[in-house]
């Protein structure tokens, strides 16, 4: 990803946009400098009915959520609970005014950045609380990030399963959850996404 000078509306509203770029810019700029790591805005998780604002993929999956001032938190609980069947690390980037809120409804193992503007209104980010290794992911929540046909090569190369044309997505989806443990799974699928040709990455 190429950063762009983030614009600031005259008003001084920090939209998702200006936020997102910011984020990219500033903390995420050493992931977009490293080769070996892949950083994807909208991130599909539970078959896309959940979608990560902005994920990083290099040894590990990290997922940032951002909440600005427009946002709503009605649906932070479900996304939430998407996040932490996938991601080793999980951040929420948040409006000051969100904050309390936001520290009640996260696992204490979400990290927390703080939006606020500077003299010119633009983002700042201020890190409260470093995020910690996810003590609950979900296999099959992790599996849920391949295709089909991924899983399905998974299975026939790694596990000898022979796969049959009935059978479903989620079928194949549990199938591998049950047959790999979470650590082995999660590196299974980072070398998924991080070899897919013709899929929108941001190096």
């Amino acid at each position: 990803m190429v950063c762009r000078h983030v614009i600031i509306l005259l008003h001084g509203t920090m939209n998702d946009p200006v936020i997102r770029s910011a984020f990219h810019c500033s903390i995420l700029k050493p992931a977009h400098n490293d080769r070996n790591t892949l950083v994807i805005d909208e991130l599909g998780l539970k078959n896309g009915i959940v979608r990560a604002d902005i994920a990083v993929l290099n040894g590990k999956l990290v997922g940032y959520e951002i909440k600005g001032e427009k946002d709503s938190l009605t649906r932070l609980l479900p996304q939430v609970a998407a996040y932490s069947e996938v991601f080793e690390n999980s951040y929420i980037i948040a409006a000051e005014k969100h904050l309390a809120k936001v520290e009640h409804h996260v696992p204490e193992w979400w990290g927390i950045y703080a939006i606020s503007p500077d003299e010119h209104g633009a983002p700042c980010f201020a890190i409260k609380r470093k995020a910690e290794a996810n003590p609950a992911r979900n296999n099959f929540g992790i599996a849920q990030l391949l295709w089909k046909a991924e899983v399905s090569d998974i299975l026939a190369g790694n596990y000898g399963v022979k796969i049959k044309q009935s059978y479903t997505r989620q079928h194949l989806y549990q199938m591998l959850a049950e047959a790999c443990d979470t650590v082995n799974l999660a590196s299974i699928v980072l070398k998924y996404l991080k070899q897919r040709e013709g899929w929108r990455t941001d190096h």
